[in-house]
């Protein structure tokens, strides 16, 4: 997952509205092929004729002090070249990036919000990292410090296209005064603790757990009851089976049997999960690492904390983020592999982390001393180790993106209009094997 996986997406949000990595890849074949112009924002000011530049496409909202750093150093010790960090939102950055492809003109290292690797490098537009990574690798910590699937979702065919730079789960956030207030101790670990705890937590116009509206957000429940979103093998979707039922039907019937969950928006609002638990109405959400700045400027005054995920047959939740990519056609791959090492070391990570809250796929990032001391990072730091990419074998075969459309609609007529579970992934099921064969 969501811009973040959460309350959108298991991607991060770089803005007030950003755009879920989910919706970049229904975006596939939909968006023009003219490039949108958009502010570049030069790392340095003047030019000449004899400076080399180094094109990199970022995120908005990423534009951290940590990576202007490294960008000055690399420029320092680097005479004679330049880094130009074009910032877009992830909408616009897809549709100049098709453009690009088209045109053959491309940047030299464009950062993704999933799916993207997957998606262009099997369209043959992105160049393979694995002759950098056999020369470099063990220098970088490059497989073996990683998290384990955040390497596996860039591989394809046995080659390297990508290297993640951040990566998320959704865990769940609660408010500790409401549950001292019901004389609750510690956070639910399973999912009938939870269900306990939504009940006493629900009175006076407090919500036990503000569910949300998007089936991205359904992972974490799927996942943790063993649920396979695709099958390799048979090229279908796994998910015509009691087990899958549960995981949906619970969701429901939080909200429309137990009514321990408000009825998620329709539409983007004010009201989606974050905005209600810092509002005080509910006490009890899964989101990630993107919500904590918000939370904390947003409502001060809450006191809160993180729990782990739950646990139905499994303990695990649903993973994202983003990874760096080097575009086929990019004239000065070798600076921009120079440059990705910089932007994803270890010193960098645990920068990034402490400046905004984000979260990193290095093994050691996760025990490092600082990262261990952030009591708001820390247990998603803990989180990452049992995670799962709910996706990642989906995205392989470019029909992600409509088949989470077709699972969004699934998810909404369960949510909204109360259809069965085992009713709604039946149908689901169906068009989505019938997508995955066309």
């Amino acid at each position: 997952m969501s811009e973040n996986i959460t309350t959108t997406d298991i991607t991060e949000v770089p803005s007030k509205r950003s755009i879920s990595r989910r919706e970049m890849i229904k975006l596939g074949g939909k968006l023009a092929t003219a490039g949108i112009a958009m502010p570049t924002i030069l790392s340095a000011c003047g030019s000449s004729s004899s400076t080399k530049t180094l094109r990199v496409y970022w995120s908005t909202g990423h534009m951290y002090n940590a990576y202007k750093k490294v960008v000055n150093k690399f420029e320092e010790d680097h005479p004679g070249w330049k880094v130009e960090m074009e910032p877009y939102q992830w909408a616009d950055m897809r549709t100049k990036l098709l453009a690009n492809f088209t045109s053959h003109s491309v940047p030299d290292l464009v950062e993704e919000p999933g799916g993207w690797v997957q998606e262009f490098s099997r369209a043959g537009k992105l160049l393979s990292l694995q002759q950098y990574v056999n020369t470099d690798g063990k220098s970088i910590g490059y497989p073996n410090d990683w998290q384990t699937y955040a390497v596996e979702r860039n591989r394809i065919n046995g080659q390297v296209y990508g290297i993640q730079l951040h990566l998320t789960c959704v865990l769940c956030i609660y408010n500790q005064d409401m549950f001292d207030k019901v004389g609750i101790k510690q956070a639910p670990t399973t999912w009938d603790e939870f269900l306990t705890m939504a009940k006493e937590l629900t009175h006076d116009g407090v919500y036990g757990v503000g569910l949300n509206k998007q089936s991205a957000n359904a992972w974490p429940w799927f996942l943790q009851n063993e649920v396979k979103y695709y099958d390799p093998t048979s090229n279908s979707i796994p998910m015509d089976n009691d087990a899958a039922y549960e995981a949906l039907q619970f969701q429901s019937d939080i909200i429309h049997k137990y009514k321990y969950s408000p009825l998620p928006p329709v539409v983007n609002s004010s009201q989606g999960p974050q905005q209600l638990f810092s509002a005080g109405k509910v006490a009890f959400i899964l989101t990630g690492p993107w919500d904590i700045k918000t939370i904390q400027t947003s409502s001060p005054n809450i006191n809160w904390n993180i729990s782990q995920a739950l646990k139905k047959k499994v303990q695990t939740t649903n993973t994202g983020g983003t990874s760096l990519m080097i575009p086929k056609d990019a004239k000065n791959p070798d600076m921009a592999w120079e440059l990705v090492k910089r932007l994803t070391t270890l010193d960098v990570e645990v920068a990034v982390a402490k400046e905004a809250s984000l979260t990193m796929p290095r093994k050691s990032w996760g025990t490092h001393p600082e990262i261990k001391g952030l009591d708001r990072i820390a247990p998603f730091a803990e989180g990452l180790n049992y995670a799962q990419s709910a996706s990642a074998q989906l995205d392989l075969t470019g029909k992600s993106g409509a088949i989470a459309d077709l699972l969004d609609k699934a998810y909404q007529d369960v949510i909204y209009r109360n259809v069965s579970a085992s009713q709604a992934l039946k149908d689901f099921v169906a068009a989505g094997n019938k997508a995955l064969q066309s």
